[in-house]
């Protein structure tokens, strides 16, 4: 994975420059905040239940995007003794499921920053750098832009 280097102002641009990093700073930012709330009221009220929710949710998602970024499960797997291992997938396989575990790390990250995003007006939020990720990597923007190219005509001059 690439480091912060996909735009000028260190935010990623593909779901492939990713880091764990860049999705604890996020999930930091946000457990933070929703813990103090979380704290701020009294146990069974709505605030409470909403902020604890929140909570939750946000964990899981920085735990599942640790996970398909990192490529490690979430966690331990038994297997029982005398299984035979799984064969190993065609290449058609191995990129479908390349293609599927970013377009979900994408998703995710977006579920994420957008979380993060309702925090944009307060002063000193640090995510400028936090953007939606559009695209899986460099090679799914070109597909992209070469699928505008043939499905939107061109608009004619007359």
């Amino acid at each position: 994975m690439a480091d912060h280097a996909g735009r000028a102002d260190g935010g990623v641009r593909y779901a492939d420059e990713l880091t764990t990093e860049l999705v604890w700073e996020v999930g930091d930012f946000l457990l933070s905040r929703l813990e103090r709330a979380t704290r701020a009221h009294p146990p069974g009220s709505e605030e409470h239940i909403t902020a604890a929710a929140l909570e939750d949710t946000v964990a899981g998602l920085v735990l599942t995007l640790r996970s398909a970024i990192t490529g490690r499960p979430l966690g331990r797997v038994r297997v029982p003794a005398g299984t035979p291992p799984a064969p190993a997938p065609c290449e058609e396989v191995r990129r479908a499921r390349a293609e599927t575990r970013l377009e979900r790390i994408r998703e995710d990250w977006n579920d994420l920053r957008d979380l993060a995003a309702r925090w944009g007006s307060v002063p000193g939020y640090p995510g400028a750098h936090w953007h939606r990720i559009r695209f899986r990597d460099a090679a799914h923007e070109r597909w992209y832009e070469e699928w505008r190219r043939h499905a939107v005509p061109a608009p004619e001059h007359g």
